[in-house]
């Protein structure tokens, strides 16, 4: 199950949802502080629903956090960015080579995800530095 959307954060289900997810993937503790933790386990423990416009304003943040990680540590999200900086930096050496629409790769997704897909795979000792 993907969680690249937040929940329902005014439910408990939604709350365990969020917190099943974010555990399982190692982002509870590196992600959210103590504090943070302590609202979302106290809440799913008190409360059915929340009704406060304070505690779910605090538990979207939250939400959000965990969300904005989920998205930063996928793949594809990594190697999109990846190949963004390799593809831009191809075309530029091609343009300067005489290939007038180099500039053009960078707006074709395709290459752009091999590229970073490539760069990812490759091993850490024969890596282009970024």
């Amino acid at each position: 199950m993907e969680l690249l959307n937040p929940p329902d954060v005014s439910s408990r289900k939604g709350l365990v949802e969020l917190k099943t997810i974010a555990v399982r993937r190692g982002l509870w503790f590196k992600v959210l502080n103590a504090l943070e933790r302590a609202v979302v386990d106290l809440t799913i423990k008190v409360v059915e629903r929340v009704r406060s416009s304070t505690l779910k304003e605090a538990l979207r943040s939250i939400a959000s956090k965990v969300v904005e990680a989920l998205r930063a540590r996928s793949f594809k999200e990594r190697a999109m960015t990846i190949g963004r900086v390799l593809v831009e930096r191809i075309a530029r050496i091609a343009e300067r080579l005489g290939n007038k629409r180099a500039g053009e790769w960078a707006r074709d997704p395709g290459f752009v995800m091999y590229l970073g897909v490539s760069w990812l795979n490759t091993s850490p000792v024969f890596r282009c530095p970024l």
